[in-house]
């Protein structure tokens, strides 16, 4: 015991604590340097706002001398621990708290009764498994140098920005931001764009939200009427009025506006039509800039996103973008090997991993030093790891676990990108051109975009050195390949061929199913296997004879070929009509062209270019179709 501690009073309740040392047995096994605080509920029954006093302790002691992550709550109520557990599911965030009761304790076997209890409640819960943005300090990593910039910039009268993929960090980091300013005494007033209620305003209609979220942050008791005085020709004057008059009611302090998600109300990508091709984008920062240029204390802003075009496109919608070229554009950088030790270390610590440090050179390799999915590969190498802790994780295990993340780890990463795709095309297009290894396309698009470029390489997708351009993520580069294997230029004739057997085949697999599916529906076994049989020459209908509709269709093992399923589409039509979006002469049209110019292969013909992008549409429309029906 360091410090015998005090009473404390919270409402109606009164509760004592004290801070102790951890021995240094206990500071190995749980990577716990600092004093721990211990709480006292001197109550029969558990209240969730006995957890809440450990805050007030912090408040009362110097700033680090107590342990962030563990606090112990020593209760007289019996079933503290369920009800612990039970409410910081609920929180993934709050630290780990170690529930004991004054039964357990005076028992005689204290020693070991908390020791067990520190290693069940250290041990069981997975830190890296965090999926929401990080709203507290506790498990934040990595971004003190990017904060200080941001920080630095705003207190200088700076505007800022801050873009990044998806579950890149940018929410987290914009919390943090938020902490450091309002602890330093700073206002923040921040506005999420992907809200409704805020993209569907017009701009006008945004400035009088502003001013009563400002007035409201103020907590300023002046009498504010905006009711018929935000109109479009006085907005911006009364905008201007009203702030002042909110800035001068209360002690002087700056605010920083945060606008997140803010494509949201970017020309092109927008939610809403008024913010998508008219002039809302234009109207508004010509407001918000012109107020900021007559009062640069009051506040600055910062606009955070995917992409920065919305401050470095010289113009938006036919106008001039009041913005351009006044902010500059700041990205999530990746974490550095140093940064991913810092992290993956004192997580594993708390959970009894210890990380051959090798590990922490592959995690930032492999993933691009992205802080999100080295959490989730560490989640997975936490669920293989021995359950006796502390334990090694070397690269054996490591590589395991990197195994199973492979498999899962495809939603995350189109995830990433999907922004990219919907929003941005022309990136998404030099990532799928990086990934075919198609560098003229690439180099082209470089040459004529140096923002794309520029982009890629500050979202961490992509890096350059002396000898060209590459992938950061090799997995990712894998499922772009895959997902756009079909649309590579510049094939040999033996690629091509390739290409043409390997999607016919995949595409009489998936025809056979959907048939077998419809005719059964609409005949039943018996009769739908008679269909079958009477699209066959009389030769092979005997051949076939005995087997039945599940074995003449059978996605596998099916005796008919791909001419034998388009007679079969000819003359069931009425069947499965209803399964295509082409009339019936356009599907046998496609269908046959495939199985005629799409068989060089068993004629040792080549194929012309004209004919091989001819079957690619016809390919592209038809497994589409069927994606549509199977899913």
């Amino acid at each position: 015991m360091t410090s015998s501690g005090e009473r404390i009073r919270a409402a109606q309740s009164e509760y004592e604590y004290f801070l102790m040392k951890p021995t240094p047995r206990t500071s190995e096994m749980f990577n716990l340097e600092r004093e721990l605080i211990c709480v006292f509920s001197d109550y029969p029954n558990f209240e969730p706002r006995s957890l809440d006093i450990f805050d007030k302790v912090v408040e009362r002691l110097p700033k680090m001398r107590a342990e962030s992550v563990c606090q112990v709550l020593i209760s007289r109520a019996r079933d503290v621990e369920e009800k612990v557990d039970k409410l910081l599911k609920s929180d993934p965030e709050h630290p780990i708290v170690i529930p004991l009761t004054y039964e357990e304790l005076l028992m005689g076997d204290a020693a070991n009764i908390v020791e067990n209890r520190f290693r069940k409640h250290f041990y069981s819960r997975d830190l890296f498994s965090f999926l929401s943005p990080l709203k507290k300090d506790t498990y934040f990593f990595g971004r003190s140098n990017l904060i200080n910039e941001i920080v630095n910039r705003y207190q200088s009268g700076e505007h800022t920005s801050l873009f990044g993929l998806r579950k890149s960090g940018k929410t987290s980091i914009v919390y943090a931001i938020e902490r450091r300013l309002l602890t330093s005494g700073n206002l923040v007033l921040s506005l999420d764009c992907e809200s409704p209620s805020v993209h569907l305003l017009r701009w006008n209609e945004l400035l009088e939200k502003l001013i009563w979220k400002y007035h409201e942050l103020r907590e300023s008791k002046i009498k504010l009427v905006t009711a018929g005085r935000y109109g479009e020709p006085n907005a911006a004057e009364n905008f201007e009025t009203d702030m002042l008059r909110i800035y001068k009611s209360k002690k002087t302090a700056s605010t920083l506006f945060i606008f997140d998600e803010i494509e949201r109300l970017t020309p092109g990508t927008a939610s809403s039509i008024h913010w998508k091709d008219s002039t809302d984008f234009i109207y508004f920062w010509q407001a918000l800039r012109s107020f900021y240029q007559k009062n640069p204390s009051l506040f600055c802003y910062m606009v955070v996103g995917t992409n920065p075009s919305c401050i470095e496109a010289p113009v938006l919608n036919g106008h001039e973008n009041p913005i351009y070229a006044s902010i500059p554009s700041q990205y999530v950088p990746p974490f550095t090997v140093d940064q991913v030790a810092q992290m993956v270390s004192r997580l594993g610590d708390y959970m009894g991993l210890k990380f051959d440090p090798i590990i922490f050179s592959k995690l930032t390799e492999d993933l691009g030093g992205h802080p999100f999915l080295i959490r989730q590969l560490c989640s997975l190498i936490n669920q293989r790891a021995s359950l006796i802790r502390p334990t090694k994780i070397d690269k054996a295990l490591y590589q395991q676990a990197k195994s199973d993340f492979q498999h899962g780890s495809k939603e995350y990463l189109e995830m990433m990108v999907h922004v990219l795709r919907d929003w941005y095309p022309d990136e998404y297009e030099m990532l799928r051109f990086l990934a075919q290894g198609d560098m003229e396309s690439f180099n082209e698009f470089s040459a004529d975009h140096a923002n794309y470029t520029r982009h890629l390489i500050g979202y961490g997708l992509v890096q350059k050195s002396a000898h060209g351009y590459s992938f950061n993520l090799e997995s990712l580069a894998d499922i772009l390949r895959d997902k756009h294997k079909h649309e590579r230029l510049h094939l040999t004739q033996e690629e091509k061929l390739q290409e043409i057997s390997s999607r016919r085949v995949k595409l009489e697999k998936r025809l056979r199913t959907v048939l077998k599916s419809a005719l059964r529906v609409t005949h039943g076994l018996k009769k739908a296997a008679d269909a079958v049989l009477g699209t066959l020459p009389e030769a092979r209908r005997q051949a076939h004879q005995t087997q039945d509709l599940n074995a003449l269709l059978d996605k596998d093992k099916s005796p008919l070929f791909l001419l034998d399923l388009v007679n079969l589409i000819k003359r069931e039509w009425a069947s499965v009509e209803n399964l295509f979006t082409v009339d019936k002469t356009k599907l046998t049209v496609m269908l046959e062209e495939i199985n005629s110019k799409g068989r060089p292969e068993a004629h040792a013909k080549s194929i012309s270019e004209d004919d091989f992008t001819q079957l690619r549409l016809y390919f592209k429309k038809l497994e589409e179709q069927l994606d549509e029906l199977e899913s």
